[in-house]
């Protein structure tokens, strides 16, 4: 099973995993110091749980023009958006808002490829404006 964002009739599947995942848990902890001894620690509640992805898409044999069109441009009207991942890890799957952090165009040689970094937030709810 490979990584998939979708939004409606938008689904935009990964030609290759992402190099990193890196999830944040959503826990909000503070400390305060008591004078007698050892402080104390307040868990707060739950934050925002954040899903940091970067990676590259590569397809052998395509060049720009086709990166652009199939996972670029995609990608960028979906900013902002709410959108359901699918990944092969099933505890990453469900409602998440995307926000691109970055797209970093590579060319070596005739090759062609994008790095992206990207991260999806997942709340309570989600409310796009």
């Amino acid at each position: 099973m490979s990584w998939q964002i979708i939004n409606g009739a938008t689904t935009i599947t990964f030609p290759l995993a992402p190099q990193t995942v890196v999830d944040t848990p959503p826990i909000v902890d503070s400390a305060f110091k008591v004078t007698s001894g050892q402080s104390v620690v307040v868990s707060e509640g739950l934050d925002v749980r954040v899903l940091s992805l970067t990676g590259f898409f590569f397809v052998d044999g395509q060049n720009k023009a086709y990166l652009d069109t199939t996972f670029v441009n995609p990608l960028l009207s979906l900013n902002r958006q709410s959108v359901t991942l699918s990944s092969p890890t099933s505890r990453y799957n469900g409602t998440w808002m995307l926000s691109i952090k970055s797209f970093t165009e590579k060319a070596e040689g005739t090759l062609q490829r994008y790095m992206y970094s990207i991260d999806l937030k997942q709340g309570a709810a989600i409310v796009v404006l």
